[in-house]
């Protein structure tokens, strides 16, 4: 069974459309139509039931999803353990949102590489919503992020404890002016939209991970930023805690998927742990 047809039935598991599942693998919403088939006949079911809504899975294709996803982690685990020298004995796909990995991820992974020479490390840095999908598919084993999705298969612990505040770089100006609004995730955003009601308009939104801090002292600007990342520039004065503002909950969490080598796992959450409790920028 062709791998590439098992990850076009997973996309279109996962995004419920042969179109949005075409863009994902990059192919032709008529080619992801044909894969589909082809994988039907050689199943002998039908796997997606279409409307003009989109597709959904079908009781078979329900059945089919875990196994498509294991045989998705066992053709990466194969392709990358046949290109490793021999001295690697196992080996690791991490990725991480890319505001954890200044602090957190690179000097983690530098650790890692002294403490376990034996494992080989791949490591990607991406958003959130791809992160989710890469650990549901099989094609990453552990994720470092501020908002995971909950799925069977995927255990998720808190890393650190941390808040969203909003801070601002002119604390001599009313914050509304100035406003900012940085995109933390859906949960995050919905979460602040709750607590805050109607917010200024900001005029321009950004998605900048820690870059966020560089924006707002670089600019002179206000809005919601992690609290550890922000400590070094509240305590040099570079930013200020806007009064009479609560912060919301914004912990960062590992996640990995339930089959992982144990071992591989305890060491790389006790590494991440470290460096996060020790580490005031995360």
């Amino acid at each position: 069974m062709d791998v590439l047809v098992v990850r076009t039935f997973l996309a279109a598991a996962d995004t419920g459309s042969f179109i949005a599942a075409g863009r994902r693998v990059h192919a032709s919403a008529s080619a992801v139509t044909e894969r589909i088939k082809q994988l039907e006949f050689q199943l002998g079911a039908r796997l997606f039931d279409r409307d003009k809504r989109g597709c959904r899975l079908t009781q078979a294709g329900h059945r089919f999803l875990e196994p498509a996803q294991a045989m998705v982690r066992a053709w990466e685990t194969g392709r990358s353990r046949v290109t490793l020298p021999a001295r690697y004995l196992h080996s690791v796909r991490i990725g991480g949102q890319h505001a954890l990995w200044p602090a957190l991820l690179i000097p983690m992974l530098n650790e890692l590489t002294r403490v376990r020479p034996d494992i080989a490390v791949r490591a990607a840095a991406a958003a959130p919503a791809q992160l989710n999908r890469a650990l549901a598919v099989g094609e990453l084993d552990m994720a470092f992020l501020y908002d995971p999705v909950l799925r069977g298969g995927i255990r998720i612990e808190q890393l650190v404890a941390d808040r969203l505040v909003l801070v601002s770089s002119r604390p001599e100006r009313d914050w509304r002016e100035i406003f900012v609004h940085f995109d933390w995730g859906e949960n995050a955003n919905a979460e602040i939209r709750a607590r805050m009601g109607d917010l200024p308009a900001a005029g321009i939104e950004l998605e900048l991970g820690i870059l966020a801090l560089d924006w707002l002292t670089s600019t002179g600007g206000a809005g919601f930023v992690p609290e550890r990342m922000a400590r070094r520039h509240l305590d040099e004065g570079k930013l200020a805690v806007v009064d009479g503002v609560g912060g919301i909950e914004f912990s960062p969490f590992i996640c990995w998927r339930a089959s992982l080598d144990s071992g591989i796992c305890t060491t790389v959450i006790d590494l991440a742990r470290r460096h996060g409790v020790h580490t005031s920028a995360l």
